[in-house]
């Protein structure tokens, strides 16, 4: 394949600095609004960072006015690119810094006391850690970082301040967890709350490191390596590993079993003893959720509540990557950790590498949600390799038809769950891969290639015109998913680009017909696979009863097949019609060689495993197998891309006070101006108390938060008069969540009312999709024109011309393109009219948002990546490149990450609106990433191939005697982006192997989505079973009733049983529901006018349950339904009958009119 040549286009290094220098001037826009005083901070808070260093050094605070981006980046060169010995260096750099040029002073925001009362609630304090203390730096905190090393090597570190140790040893176990996690995610600023020295019973000393549940953002390697780091900085503060009490180690034991949460892996509570006993650091954590029975009150556990974060750890990481720290261990000589060798052992014993069929796929199935095929059942997805131009990292491709065939319960941007070689993927078209194999309502039967032969309509709907479908076409699966996923290769079939390239090692063109194909196969070339039929899916006797019972036209190109045998014509996937008469391409093979059937009869078929190799035995010509292996698979996620909405939607982040119903309206609270919680602060320039964080042209001070009247009515009028809007249905909020209780400024919510957008918690408007993998594009598909391509450094004649996807370049949804335009406008309507400057976007199409830029953000993550939008596709996701979804630690395997306007991310963002409690930074672009580097990315990404053509080595290496390993394909030819890192075709020139013609083909809608009821879903779940050869409905509905219906019933039963009650009018909730019936809840507290004494003012609501009847026995009459029409196991069926028995018992009958007797007179 070769793409376009002869024209001018930009470099990478081009393309980049066309990104930066845009990207900044948004900032100078951004900054320019800011210095207006509207908004929580007079500049903007979402700072740059080029890489990976850069990052890290302005995600962690303590960090600022160090040399940190410069060590990282020379650590990185001298360990070449190793990110975790760099991060392992890094942690002792600045320990010892923190050391040695630190000096601690008093935490101003606690007092010193280490916590700070946040809603009555007392709450870590955040700029201490929690210790009390911070840390100021002399200007000696820019020496030579070996220099550091040096002086700290020589200092004897006699622990005098245990508090201020432990806060060095914190930032170190931070920085090298900044590093591990590429400087984007929470895990360093909120999954480490903080570290202390504890005392043993022998009095000697012991490091502690206190985790928090968003730790779990790091992952399993991040979680245990920070335990690593942690024991490498204890030896340099000679402290000893911590002696477990028996007390302590029973605490382990109960937390791991009360958490309600779950974990990958629950230890058992001898290897629990392991961990505890032997770990060289103290694992401790924050509580949360239910307290333990018993060990409560101990010394060094701060929390009698179950501790997620130490959970995470322990369960997830320490035993998870127990190989992986093994690694590292071994390499420093740290023999204290070879107990991780007790989880490293293969328990199993199975080293059996073949492929074989798993139903973990199906291990949980969904109501509405339909298996697609059984493990490796014939009639399912067959493997093809290869990766077309919007495949890759957990990407796959199936044909347009497929997607109809299956119902459209299959659609671009659906995930699906399949068998191998990975858990999960969401598809894209390719229609240059074999479409589905499908019988119709006549009888007739063919291989589908263009989608719309099928009726676009769920399979339930009277118009369905498909009676079976014998076979769902190729699944093209990347070679870089079996890297990736360390799955052995499975043997490839015998297909077109394979016999192309046999062709052309013997100096022949591909053929036009069968007969060039059979004369081709007479100099030992095998048969073209086209003319192949799947005789590998059928029995020696099926296919001899085929052709004895079939009929040769006297043309020679047809034949005509008896009624009772016509299914096996079908199962090899032979175009026949309604009168039994089978012709096209594959037909041949049998056409060809059905004189020779009679010389068969004598002959004993059983010595035949398949009907292909009794073709192969007939033929006087090589027949290769064109079918290898079925991949099973169900669907998971559904598709979707949409306006992110708070619950319910919001305006503006402005208090209304809870006097104002569920309607939340900024009109009720002006008129009614009742005191409301706020934040208050004080202007130093004109000494007043003030809500704004801006007064007098500089940044106000916090004081405290009380019961304030904001004079609401004002300010909303005023910005109603600005909007140029008489007034709506302007919703804010009852309270803000954030810890200095910051409001936004009511001019901003009328704004977004005026365009009919609705805003997020931090002050931003999101929009959430799935990701989607593309790697080059035609213009005319994403509505670009050439002029545009060529302005955006694409090199494009026409619209047709395939172009090669910029790493930081989106095609996003047309379903959210007005949406956005919205936004767009609401941007420059609010750059007018609030701050008084020019609009920027000027936008009157969504044609025109195309070259203008956004932030991408995953939801755990707490950094965005700068893009750019270059056109729009009717899918529900957004396609982008690997390497941009990468940086975003995220795959393409139905992920749903968030994009937003970067000028109103750089104008609307603030970290004051965000929530005061734990967790509160995730999802929050709290650095901006304006340049993808490859080797800092996801390694993934990494394993994406680049290549045109798989080499002929390659499909015979899958046929070896043994199942390869992955890693062989890359000895054999196969190049993926990893093995170009460092040089210009990292970044460009990158190929694919298989293209489409449009990336939007396919059905628009999902059923699941579409269809009104979870009844209907379920029934056009079952009526596409029904007709897929590849599915067992029985089995289908055992599971579903076993692993969603059954489970969802029984769950709601015991809520019932001990349910609370609510109050719909505040939300307060109660175990015990007060004697009075009415909500006692505390609304606020007032000044009595005649006594002059404070009251409190009771919510008062009605009290209602929160679990009905109808939520416990809403799938009753499903599951009757699926067992009577579809049937289910044995156990199955007594299983539903005992429970929905209890169900009926639990709930008066309301058909019985009179009270039930014990005896009957």
């Amino acid at each position: 394949m070769q793409l376009l040549k002869g024209m001018t286009r930009w470099t990478h290094d081009d393309y980049i600095n066309r990104l930066k220098s845009d990207c900044d001037v948004a900032y100078e826009i951004a900054e320019m609004a800011r210095s207006k005083g509207f908004d929580p901070r007079l500049s903007v808070e979402i700072p740059q960072a080029f890489d990976l260093a850069d990052r890290c050094q302005k995600l962690l605070e303590f960090l600022d006015g160090r040399n940190t981006a410069e060590q990282i980046r020379a650590l990185t060169l001298e360990h070449d690119g190793n990110r975790e010995m760099v991060a392992l260096d890094m942690a002792k750099i600045v320990t010892a810094e923190s050391f040695l040029y630190g000096k601690k002073i008093k935490c101003d925001n606690c007092d010193g006391s280490g916590s700070v009362k946040i809603n009555n609630r007392n709450r870590s304090c955040d700029p201490c850690s929690g210790m009390g203390i911070i840390v100021e730096y002399s200007d000696d905190i820019t020496t030579d970082w070996k220099e550091t090393m040096k002086l700290f090597a020589e200092n004897p570190r006699k622990i005098k301040d245990k508090v201020f140790a432990a806060l060095c040893m914190y930032h170190g176990i931070c920085a090298g967890l900044a590093i591990l996690t590429e400087g984007i995610l929470v895990a360093p600023l909120e999954g480490v709350v903080s570290c202390r020295i504890v005392e043993n019973p022998d009095k000697s000393q012991s490091l502690a490191i206190n985790y928090a549940g968003p730790i779990r953002s790091a992952g399993g390697t991040g979680q245990a390596l920070s335990v690593l780091i942690g024991d490498i900085l204890r030896r340099e503060f000679n402290l000893v590993p911590p002696q477990i009490s028996f007390e302590e180690a029973e605490r382990y034991k109960e937390e791991v079993s009360k958490y309600s949460r779950g974990l990958q892996y629950r230890p058992s509570n001898p290897q629990l003893e392991i961990i505890a006993y032997n770990c060289p650091v103290y694992i401790d954590g924050e509580g949360v959720g239910g307290e333990v029975t018993g060990q409560r009150d101990l010394p060094r556990v701060n929390t009698n509540k179950v501790r997620e974060g130490m959970l995470l750890v322990m369960c997830e990481g320490l035993v998870l990557k127990a190989p992986k720290i093994l690694k590292y261990t071994e390499a420093l000589g740290f023999e204290e950790w070879n107990w991780l060798k007790d989880f490293t052992q293969n328990k199993s014993g199975d080293t059996d590498n073949s492929i074989k069929p798993s139903e973990k796929f199906i291990s949980d199935i969904l109501a509405g949600r339909p298996i697609f095929g059984g493990p490796m059942e014939k009639g399912g997805f067959r493997l093809r390799y290869g990766r077309s131009r919007l495949a890759g990292l957990a990407t796959t491709s199936i044909h347009p038809a497929s997607m109809q065939a299956l119902g459209a319960f299959l659609i671009i941007g659906t995930q699906m769950k399949y068998e191998r070689p990975g858990k999960a993927t969401v598809v894209t078209p390719c229609d240059t891969i074999e479409g589905p194999y499908v019988e119709f309502l006549d009888g007739s039967a063919r291989r589908i290639h263009d989608r719309n032969e099928i009726s676009d309509v769920a399979p339930t709907d009277i118009d369905w015109n498909l009676k079976k479908i014998w076979d769902l076409g190729e699944l093209l699966v990347p070679v870089g998913e079996f890297l990736e996923n360390n799955h052995p290769l499975a043997p490839s079939p015998y297909v077109h680009e394979w016999h192309e390239q046999v062709l052309s090692e013997n100096n022949l063109n591909y053929p036009n017909n069968f007969k060039e194909a059979l004369e081709q196969s007479k100099s030992g070339i095998p048969m073209a696979p086209e003319y192949v039929a799947h005789f590998g899916d059928i029995t020696a006797q099926e296919l001899f009863n085929l052709m004895n019972n079939s009929t040769i036209s006297s043309c020679g190109s047809k034949a005509t097949v008896k009624m009772a045998y016509r299914d096996i014509a079908k199962q090899l996937c032979i175009d026949i019609d309604a009168e039994g008469v089978i012709s096209g391409d594959k037909s041949n093979v049998v056409l060809n060689n059905l004189s020779k059937i009679k010389t068969m009869l004598k002959i004993n078929l059983d010595i035949y495993e398949s009907g292909l190799e009794l073709i192969q035995a007939m033929a006087d010509y090589e027949i290769k197998n064109p079918v290898s292996i079925r991949i099973g698979g169900r669907m998971g996620k559904p598709e979707g891309s949409k306006l992110r909405e708070m619950k319910p939607a919001i305006h503006c982040n402005y208090p209304v006070g809870f006097n104002v119903g569920s309607t939340r309206l900024m009109r009720s609270a002006a008129d009614n101006n009742d005191p409301t919680e706020i934040g208050i602060r004080m202007c130093d320039e004109c000494d007043t108390e003030t809500i704004w964080c801006v007064c007098c042209g500089k940044e106000t001070r916090f004081v405290g938060v009380k019961q304030e009247k904001l004079n609401t009515a004002i300010l909303y009028d005023e910005s109603l008069e600005k909007a140029g809007i008489s007034d709506g249905k302007i919703k804010g909020v009852k309270g803000v969540t954030s810890k200095e209780k910051t409001p936004e400024h009511p001019m901003k919510g009328v704004t977004r009312f005026k365009h009919g957008i609705s805003t997020f918690r931090d002050g931003t408007i999101r929009f959430d999709m799935v990701d989607i993998t593309m790697t080059h594009f035609r213009p005319r598909e994403i509505g670009m024109t050439v002029e545009q391509a060529q302005e955006l450094g694409y090199e494009a004649k026409t619209i047709d011309d395939i172009c090669e996807l910029r790493p930081q370049d989106v095609v996003l949804p047309l379903n959210c393109s007005e949406k956005i335009l919205a936004t767009a406008n609401y941007m420059d309507d609010l750059l007018e009219n609030l701050y008084g400057m020019e609009a920027h976007y000027n936008c009157e199409t969504i044609n025109d948002l195309i070259g203008h830029y956004i932030m991408g953000i995953a939801p755990h993550t707490s950094g965005a990546i700068l893009s750019r939008i270059i056109g729009f596709a009717n899918i529900k996701g957004h396609y982008g490149h690997p390497f941009f979804h990468a940086a975003k630690r995220r795959n393409c395997d139905g992920d749903i990450d968030a994009i937003l306007l970067l000028l109103d991310g750089l104008i609307n963002f603030s970290k004051r609106f965000l929530p005061g409690h734990r967790g509160g930074l995730m999802d929050a672009p709290l650095i901006l990433t304006t340049k993808i580097v490859p080797s800092e990315i996801d390694k993934e990404a990494l394993n994406v191939e680049i290549v045109d053509h798989y080499p002929i080595e390659f499909y015979e290496l899958t046929h070896s005697a043994t199942p390869p390993d992955a890693k062989e394909a890359l000895k054999v030819g196969i190049t993926i982006v990893e093995t170009v890192l460092g040089t210009p075709l990292q970044y460009e020139g990158q190929l694919f192997t298989h293209d489409t013609t449009d990336c939007s083909e396919g059905p628009p809608n999902n059923p699941y989505n579409t269809l009104d009821s979870m009844r209907e879903k379920t029934m056009a779940q079952f009526a596409l079973g029904e007709c897929l050869e590849s599915v067992d409905n029985q089995d289908q509905s055992s599971r579903l009733i076993q692993r969603h219906l059954i489970r969802d019933m029984r769950g709601n039963l015991r809520a019932f049983g001990q349910q609370k009650v609510r109050c719909p009018k505040c939300g307060a909730s109660y175990r015990r529901p007060p004697l009075s019936g009415r909500c006692m809840t505390i609304l606020e507290s007032k000044e009595n006018p005649f006594s002059g004494e404070m009251e409190d003012i009771l919510c008062d609501g009605k009290l209602i349950l929160t679990v009905t009847h109808g939520s416990v026995s809403k799938y009753d009459g499903l599951m009757a339904e699926l067992v009577s029409n579809f049937g289910a196991d044995e156990y199955t069926e007594g299983l539903y009958e005992q429970v929905s028995k209890w169900v009926r018992e639990t709930f008066e009958d309301k058909t019985i009119k009179s009270q039930s007797r014990l005896i009957d007179n």
